[in-house]
């Protein structure tokens, strides 16, 4: 038996193997729940049990370069992802969350956390609502991972933009924020601002860069090192050796604060419009532990809409750059600006919800450094439909096509123009309790 039969055969045994022993625990969990007190606590977990056909370049997660998470060699019947969220109100204004994920994966633990912090909301006394929240999270930026878990209700996999805030951003410190509904107007319209103050995200900016955009459902844990493609520079003898091959999404290397800030609208719960600046403020010439520092900033709109005939649309255009290195003719050793757009469309009806997505990216380069070209520009179409069993079962399938025109394809012998395709059927079974 070759390496790569047993490599497949691998990939099918470890998750049915692990799968068994996850369906133990399933069958426990509504007899568990029962027990459950629910005064003050919610709990919402989750297993998606997947068939996937995947066709395209090697994975960016597997050694190589592909947009995709998955490739034709692994593929195939396993354990997508699974969630833990827990909520625990401490006291009448106060919450805990603990948010966790799971992958069965040879480069990171089975199950880390994603997300871990405290809410005040304190009594209000006017037309002034206020909110503070303190540890570490997601940044307002997506209006699509809306679920349980930074689940999309829509879709299987995220938009571009919102993959590449699960794989790099999260925010770790404070965040404020202050909201109104006039009653002069109705109460129907809602006035919010929000800003925060964070550390331990200054290697943000290095996967878009090297990797590019992807197009996948995985997001980083707090203790993940997430596979940097295998680029010339960071071999041993490149210029950039002394960059570990994975980024760690987690790091404060500078100890400077970074922030962002954003502004809200909405009407009732058919229309929102959110504005936001993003800026880490990294030192670009940082390095720690076998990591670079990345200076990232990024502006960003957003819209969350109901049309005619309740068609759902939620649209949002990122624009950014990312730099890190030292300086060569007023320019940084790696500095590129990035560019994200999509728009969504979904419906439901009764069980049913059927979504379609068109993402268009684009990375732009402003260095000339030899063998880290990292330019590329492309499109992906999602259609994705979800059918409800029953409160604790649905069934969803999704069909992704992404095409990219990345010239550093051509280090790994890969084609720079390439359609890559995936097909996902999924179970995603879902228990709480609240």
């Amino acid at each position: 038996m070759d390496w790569q039969t047993k490599r497949r055969l691998s990939a099918v045994l470890r998750p049915l193997q692990f799968g068994l022993q996850i369906a133990l625990v399933v069958v426990s969990i509504p007899s568990a729940l029962a027990q459950f007190e629910p005064a003050g606590h919610q709990l919402d977990m989750g297993l998606d049990l997947s068939f996937i056909k995947a066709e395209g370049h090697p994975s960016w997660l597997e050694g190589s370069a592909g947009k995709l998470r998955y490739d034709s060699d692994n593929d195939g019947l396993l354990i997508s992802r699974g969630f833990i969220d827990y909520d625990y109100r401490v006291a009448d204004t106060l919450t805990a969350s603990v948010n966790a994920e799971l992958y069965l994966e040879d480069f990171s633990s089975t199950l880390d956390l994603t997300e871990a912090y405290l809410e005040w909301r304190p009594v209000p006394r006017s037309e002034n609502r206020y909110q503070l929240k303190f540890g570490v999270f997601y940044p307002r930026v997506s209006l699509e991972n809306s679920g349980p878990g930074w689940s999309s209700p829509y879709t299987l996999s995220s938009s571009a933009i919102n993959t590449w805030v699960g794989e790099e951003l999260r925010a770790y410190g404070a965040e404020f924020s202050y909201s109104r509904k006039p009653e002069s107007l109705g109460g129907m319209h809602k006035f919010s601002l929000h800003a925060s103050m964070f550390y331990n995200n200054d290697t943000a900016g290095g996967l878009i860069a090297w990797k590019g955009w992807s197009v996948h459902d995985r997001q980083s844990r707090l203790g993940d090192e997430v596979p940097l493609p295998p680029i010339p520079m960071i071999q041993p003898g490149g210029w950039f050796d002394e960059q570990d091959p994975f980024i760690t999404p987690i790091l404060e290397i500078d100890d400077t604060y970074g922030y962002y800030v954003d502004a809200e609208w909405s009407v009732s719960n058919r229309f929102l419009v959110r504005v936001t600046h993003y800026d880490n403020r990294t030192d670009p010439f940082g390095y720690k532990d076998g990591q670079f520092a990345w200076e990232t900033g990024f502006d960003q709109l957003a819209l969350k809409a109901t049309l005619p005939g309740d068609v759902g649309l939620i649209a949002q255009w990122m624009d950014g750059y990312t730099l890190w290195g030292q300086m060569t003719n007023g320019i940084h050793a790696v500095d590129v600006g990035f560019e994200s757009h999509f728009v969504l469309l979904t419906r439901s009806f009764e069980r049913h919800r059927i979504s379609a997505r068109y993402d268009d990216f684009e990375i732009t380069e402003r260095d000339s450094i030899p063998l880290d070209e990292n330019k590329e520009d492309g499109h992906a179409w999602t259609v994705s439909y979800r059918y409800e069993l029953n409160p604790n079962a649905a069934v969803a399938a999704e069909w992704l096509q992404i095409f990219s025109n990345r010239p550093a394809w051509a280090y790994f012998n890969l084609t720079e123009r390439k359609t890559e395709q995936q097909l996902q059927l999924t179970l995603q079974l879902r228990f709480g309790r609240r």
